[in-house]
């Protein structure tokens, strides 16, 4: 009876709006075998349904492993277009144009709800669990932009969208190429010319995070960063030789909402065109953390984890109770549970691996690779022939 309800109210919803005039597509999904809850805000996300709304910024992979993080401009009848950036000033900072992608909706993959923004959590959701209803209507389902003054010291207006997070909608502004949340006004920018562009070193010992480029010996805390220019909104490198030694107590909270992969989709496209030429933290020695390691980080050497690993490059040897994963894998990826890499080199050991490109053998339950899918052992050491 459920079902004949919702089915109702779609079918009702989709007959209704067709020869109104200036009326707009909009479209509604509704999870798959479930009742429709009806809420005064349909924009935030909800299990069992919710609209896409015109000016909103969503994080979306598609099926062929692209990610989108832009605007959603306009529907059609099967059809939604996103901007492939946040507006023209940081699709420059990102080295390209501004552009619009036209997505036909069954090659939508899942949306991501950003939920702990420090740590970059995302919650995810398949599309697939939902039905897509695509229906004209009187009501243009949009959030308009609104331009304010955010700096005490800069009369500039800046342009304010809503963004889907797992919090619901929040406002995002763009500020040199590179997007904020937005706070409140009153804020005092940042003199920029007062930037530390100077690169030091620390020897033998040093505490993370820090405001230093280079450590040579131990590096000792709970979250490897330089944090330098961060209040000027630049991320710094660090780069440590030796051993990083990460205490996070913290990090057992990320268990409530486990980030097993990166922020990104493990395409070799993605690989290439965003993360390889941008890096974070290069640790060459001995990374060791006994709960998480998750971090923008490529290690050279051992890396050492209790629960998780998500880092961006591996090269050595990664042993993790729950979970590795890294975009790139050269050696040996031993986890208690699940390995997953873009392009490996070498050998995943664990219940489950995956590896989309993979010059090596897998051992475990169930092994994934570009060539076929067997149980206990599976190999690859030749690219999948393109029909």
């Amino acid at each position: 009876m459920r079902k004949l309800t919702t089915i109702s109210f779609l079918l009702f919803l989709t007959l209704s709006a067709f020869g109104q005039a200036d009326s707009s597509w909009n479209v509604l999904l509704v999870e798959k075998g479930h009742k429709l809850d009806i809420k005064d805000d349909m924009a935030s996300f909800s299990k069992t349904g919710f609209y896409l709304y015109r000016n909103c910024v969503y994080d979306i992979d598609l099926k062929n492993k692209t990610h989108i993080a832009g605007r959603l401009i306009d529907i059609k009848a099967d059809t939604v277009f996103f901007t492939n950036y946040f507006n023209s000033n940081a699709a420059y900072s990102a080295k390209t144009v501004l552009d619009t992608i036209a997505v036909y909706y069954k090659d939508l993959d899942k949306i991501k709800l950003i939920a702990d923004r420090a740590m970059r959590f995302y919650d995810k959701y398949s599309f697939d669990n939902y039905d897509f209803i695509f229906s004209k209507d009187t009501i243009d389902y949009k959030f308009p932009s609104e331009w304010v003054e955010i700096y005490n010291n800069d009369p500039m207006k800046y342009e304010l969208v809503a963004h889907l997070t797992a919090q619901g909608i929040n406002l995002l502004f763009e500020e040199s190429g590179k997007t904020f949340y937005f706070y409140g006004t009153g804020m005092t920018k940042p003199d920029r010319s007062k930037m530390d562009d100077t690169y030091d070193k620390r020897y033998v010992f040093w505490f993370t995070p820090c405001m230093v480029e280079e450590i040579n010996g131990i590096a000792l805390g709970f979250r490897t960063k330089n944090i330098k220019n961060e209040l000027f909104n630049e991320r710094d490198s660090l780069v440590i030789r030796g051993l990083n030694l990460e205490i996070n107590p913290f990090a057992i909270f990320s268990l409530f909402s486990a980030q097993l992969s990166g922020p990104f989709p493990d395409s070799i496209n993605t690989y290439n065109e965003i993360i390889k030429n941008d890096w974070q933290v290069k640790v060459h020695g001995l990374n060791i953390s006994p709960l998480t390691t998750i971090n923008e980080m490529r290690i050279r050497g051992i890396n050492l984890t209790g629960l998780i690993s998500v880092v961006d490059e591996i090269h050595g040897v990664s042993i993790s109770g729950i979970n590795n994963f890294s975009y790139i894998m050269n050696g040996l990826s031993i986890a208690g549970i699940r390995n997953r890499a873009t392009i490996a080199r070498g050998v995943q050991i664990g219940l489950f691996n995956k590896s989309t490109e993979l010059r090596g053998f897998q051992f475990g339950l169930w092994n994934i690779n570009g060539r076929r899918s067997l149980p206990f052992i599976n190999w690859q050491f030749k690219a999948k022939r393109k029909k």
